[in-house]
C-alpha cells in the first residue's frame, strides 16, 4: 500500500468516478484504475461498485475512506513537523544551568524561545559546570547557562551579559555593612562564599576582587550555593556578595546594597557544542543573540 494509492482512492471516492478523479489528479484514467485495483488486492476487499453514473463505495470502501483520510492527514502533519524540526522550529531543547543565572537569564531565555517557536518544548535541569561540558560533548544536552566556564575543546562559550554586585546582609543591617560602598569597606565583615568546588567559580571572582583592592577577605564559610549562603546570611553568620539578579528577589531577613564602583560585575555565559549540533540549537542561539543586549544588568 502506497500513499499515492490512498490519494487516488480518496480522489475517486470524492469525485464519484474514475474519469473525473483522473482529471483532478492530472493523470490518465488507466494508471489510476490499475492503482485502485492494486490497492483492492492489498486490502483483500472491493472498494468500489460501478454504477450507471460512475462508481459508489462498497461497505468496505466506506470504512476504508475514513481511515484513508486520517492516514493522509497524519502524513501531512508528520511532514510539516519534520520540516519544522529541520528548520529548528520544533522538538525538545535540553537546557541546563548552574548557579544564579536561573533567577533571570534562564526564565528570560525560555520565555522568548517558546514565544518564538511555539511548537518547541524546553526541558530545564540543574547541572554542575563540569557535567554540563561533558553532557554537551556527548550530545546529552543542547545548551547551558552559568558563569566562569573553563576553556573546553569542542565547546563554545558566549559572554551574553554582565551583572553588578550587591552585598547581602541580615536585616536589620550590620552597621559595618550599611556604610559599605566598596569591597574595602567589607574588610572586617565575615563573608560567606559560594559555590564550594567546581572551579573556576563565582567564589574565586569574589576573592580576586578583594585581592585586587589590596585586601584579604575574612571568610566565615564556604557553602554549596547561593540559597545556603543567604540562609546563613539571614542567620547573622556573615554577609555574602551576590549578582544583581539575586538581589532583585525578596529574601526574608536579608537586605541588599549595591557596591560601587559599578564596574564590579560578573559575566553570564551560554555554552553549546561547537559543531554537530541540531537545528533547534541554532534556533536557540539566535534567541540568545537577540537577548544578549538586554542581559547586561545593574
Amino acid at each position: 500500500m502506497e500513499i499515492r494509492q490512498l490519494k487516488y482512492f480518496v480522489a475517486v471516492a470524492e469525485a464519484g468516478g474514475f474519469g473525473t478523479a483522473a482529471q483532478r489528479m492530472h493523470i490518465s484514467q488507466p494508471p489510476l484504475t490499475r492503482q485502485i485495483q492494486a490497492l483492492e488486492r492489498d486490502i483483500g476487499a472491493k472498494l468500489f461498485e460501478r454504477t450507471a453514473r460512475g462508481v459508489e463505495l462498497t461497505a468496505a470502501g466506506k470504512v476504508f475512506l475514513d481511515d484513508a483520510r486520517q492516514l493522509l492527514a497524519l502524513v501531512q502533519r508528520s511532514s510539516r513537523r519534520s520540516q519544522a524540526a529541520a528548520r529548528g522550529e520544533s522538538g525538545e531543547l535540553k537546557l541546563v544551568y548552574f548557579g544564579t543565572p536561573v533567577f533571570e537569564t534562564v526564565p528570560a531565555f525560555v520565555r522568548t524561545f517558546l514565544a518564538t517557536y511555539p511548537d518547541a518544548t524546553v526541558a530545564v535541569s540543574h547541572m554542575t559546570k563540569e557535567a554540563q561540558l561533558e553532557s554537551l560533548l556527548s550530545g546529552v544536552v543542547d545548551i547551558g547557562f552559568g558563569r566562569f566556564y573553563p576553556v573546553t575543546e569542542g565547546v563554545s562559550s558566549w559572554n551574553i551579559g554582565t551583572e553588578t554586585l550587591h552585598v547581602a546582609a541580615a536585616d536589620p543591617w550590620d552597621t559595618r555593612v550599611s556604610r559599605a560602598r566598596a569591597v574595602v569597606d567589607l574588610l572586617d565583615v565575615p563573608l560567606i562564599l559560594y559555590p564550594r568546588g567546581d572551579r573556576p567559580s563565582f567564589a574565586d571572582k569574589v576573592v580576586s576582587i578583594f585581592r585586587t583592592e589590596g585586601v584579604e577577605p575574612k571568610i566565615a564559610a564556604e557553602v554549596e550555593d547561593v540559597t545556603t549562603a543567604l540562609a546563613l546570611t539571614a542567620a547573622g553568620i556573615g554577609a555574602t556578595l551576590v549578582p544583581a539578579s539575586v538581589a532583585h528577589v525578596r529574601w526574608p531577613g536579608v537586605t541588599f546594597l549595591e557596591l560601587e564602583p559599578q564596574k564590579l560585575s560578573v559575566p553570564v555565559s551560554c555554552v553549546f557544542r561547537t559543531d554537530r549540533r541540531g537545528p533547534i540549537v541554532d534556533s536557540a542561539l539566535q534567541v540568545v543573540a537577540s537577548l544578549t543586549k538586554g542581559m547586561s544588568r545593574r
